[in-house]
């Protein structure tokens, strides 16, 4: 588990926002299949993460929150995709963002290599 809490910049079908992250990763555990033989649960994980993004404004937000793909960037220069999750508040320019793979932000994450 990894924790983000800082300068990003959201890129939103192309266009940059700068923005401040608060961010946080975890590992999912998900029901694959029930074992056939002794009907013992099998699980799998995913990393997930989740957390709020606070735009410039209200404009820039609503912006973010209507784009269809959404990549955040943090100072170091790692990437992760999300989408914007209900509930957040437009008009202070927070979102509620959640990350899909790896975290842009803990150790298994790779820096851009631009």
């Amino acid at each position: 588990m990894g924790r983000y809490d800082g300068p990003a910049r959201v890129i939103a079908d192309g266009r940059p926002y700068e923005v401040i992250a608060q961010l946080v990763s975890f590992t999912e555990y998900k029901l694959l299949v029930t074992d056939p033989f002794d009907g013992q649960p099998m699980y799998g994980t995913e990393p997930r993460w989740i957390g709020t993004i606070d735009a410039r404004n209200a404009a820039d937000a609503w912006s973010v929150s209507q784009a269809n793909d959404l990549v955040i960037r943090t100072e170091e220069g790692r990437e992760g995709r999300f989408t914007v999750t209900r509930g957040g508040d437009l008009s202070s320019s927070e979102l509620m963002i959640a990350g899909y793979g790896s975290s842009p932000f803990d150790d298994n994450a790779e820096p851009d290599p631009m």
